[in-house]
């Protein structure tokens, strides 16, 4: 038996095996599987994420993405069963504008680094290679120029970019302007950082066909047309009641830009649909819908929120497992003679399970769905030896969850696309994402009935060597403000 069929066979065993422990397993009348013919059609999650997509670049607290979370609100309201509840938190918002750059003459821009600082500075064009850390000394009171971070995939760059824009604020920079190796077209709007940090100075992005007309020495003007403005942002808790009030939560972020982030919330509402048209008796636990605020905004990340929470109740036995999905249905881009081109092939993604029922679901769901170029894997991190979990991150905001100890499933995956709204439509597949999206149904039918400490698997060990003291992950969120110097 080839290795993926056997492992695939394996996962079937099991979860059918755990499943005849309960009698509510064979409810009568409900499949094992969601039905196909039933379920929406790749026709209609193409619309629900154009309506997504169409209210525009979502910034937390924004008033589009106040109007989403209010249509989100809306939609899952009129599901028959389901009750909706708001959690807000406060934050300070970042409302975006234009970018602004005129060195030896306007340059276009393809957009403002997110959360940069309003305002208009000027100063001498300097560039600063790869590698050659951003300082007083060769920056202070000078517009920097850094090429975007040569990686296999856009949003690894993450770390890098914010470090660039917090050392520039530290040195006193006029402002950073980074340039991508792709043209303008294809990163306008581009949407990273996402972390939420209101940064020092102004930044933009650049297209490489703008790079061409930048030359260091250059009198440079740099300016970002945005605002800075108390806000409330709120996340959304859809509630379907089951047989019993133990919970699966499924879990996604509301805020985003482009077709791609976040587009986790229409599978919400197609699984929150199929559920609620199900009887009573085919729902073995009661399944909340998070739809969360806070991911381009992390200092109040909503997900975070909701682990929390979680975590603190888990041992009370009123948690089964969480199911994060998110960018779901990408399609690949590469780098291809300067700029991005499809490859005709989808994306590859991660299911990411942290218990050995968790990984067999998951694996079984997405073979008898034929999802293709989809891994499942137990973190995305080097595992550290005696840390609970040993590896912590999940590739997204499923990280949140499991690093909590909560038992979870992640679906994610990271195309260049991703923070680039320009591409829009062409880059999700929505049958793709309709197999993806039914492959999860499928695992939390599968997993609905089993029991708790079956599906936990290892997380319980692990919750009591963290109260024994073994080290754990940080949950620590970015600040909201990076320092002044």
């Amino acid at each position: 038996m080839r290795p993926a069929r056997c492992v695939a066979f394996i996962g079937v065993v099991t979860v059918f095996a755990l499943q005849l422990t309960t009698p509510s397993a064979v409810a009568t009348g409900c499949g094992p599987t969601i039905d196909e013919q039933t379920f929406a059609s790749a026709k209609k999650l193409r619309a629900l994420n154009a309506t997504v997509a169409g209210f525009g670049v979502r910034a937390t607290g924004s008033p589009n993405h106040n109007r989403l979370i209010s249509w989100l609100e809306r939609e899952a309201d009129r599901l028959p069963g389901v009750s909706v509840r708001s959690e807000s938190s406060a934050i300070t918002r970042w409302q975006p504008g234009p970018g602004f750059l005129l060195s030896g003459g306007a340059v276009p821009v393809a957009g403002a680094i997110p959360y940069s600082a309003p305002g208009l500075r000027s100063g001498e064009l300097v560039h600063l290679p790869a590698g050659t850390p951003i300082t007083p000394e060769n920056a202070h009171n000078k517009v920097v120029l850094r090429a975007f971070p040569a990686l296999d995939r856009g949003y690894l760059a993450e770390p890098l970019l914010d470090q660039d824009m917090v050392d520039a604020g530290k040195a006193g920079a006029a402002g950073v302007v980074i340039a991508f190796p792709f043209p303008h077209e294809q990163v306008k709007g581009y949407w990273d950082p996402h972390l939420g940090t209101h940064y020092r100075v102004p930044g933009v992005f650049v297209g490489s066909d703008a790079a061409l007309k930048l030359t260091p020495g250059t009198h440079t003007t740099i300016g970002v047309l945005a605002a800075r403005i108390p806000a409330v942002t709120r996340s959304l808790v859809a509630t379907l009641p089951g047989l019993s009030s133990e919970r699966i939560v499924l879990d996604a972020n509301t805020d985003g830009v482009g077709w791609v982030q976040e587009n986790g919330t229409v599978a919400l509402l197609a699984l929150a649909e199929h559920f609620a048209r199900q009887p009573l008796r085919c729902r073995p636990r009661t399944i909340e819908f998070v739809f969360a605020t806070g991911h381009l905004h992390r200092p109040a990340e909503g997900s975070e929120f909701k682990a929390r929470a979680l975590d603190a109740e888990y041992d009370s036995g009123s948690v089964a497992f969480a199911f994060v999905l998110e960018h779901l249905g990408t399609r690949e881009f590469l780098p291809t003679n300067g700029s991005l081109q499809p490859t005709g092939l989808a994306e590859f993604s991660g299911w990411f399970a942290g218990s050995p029922v968790l990984a067999a679901s998951a694996q079984t769901a997405l073979t008898a769905r034929e999802v293709d170029r989809t891994f499942v894997l137990p973190g995305s991190d080097l595992p550290v030896p005696g840390r609970v979990p040993p590896q912590c991150s999940f590739g997204g905001i499923g990280t949140h969850f499991h690093s909590h100890l909560i038992p979870t499933m992640a679906m994610i995956s990271g195309p260049w696309t991703l923070w680039a709204p320009a591409f829009g439509a062409q880059a999700v597949d929505h049958e793709r994402m309709r197999r993806q999206v039914l492959a999860a149904g499928d695992a939390i039918t599968a997993l609905a009935p089993v029991p708790r400490t079956e599906i936990a698997g290892p997380y319980l060990a692990q919750r009591q060597q963290r109260a024994a003291g073994a080290p754990t992950c940080s949950h620590d969120l970015p600040p909201e403000w990076a320092p002044r110097r």
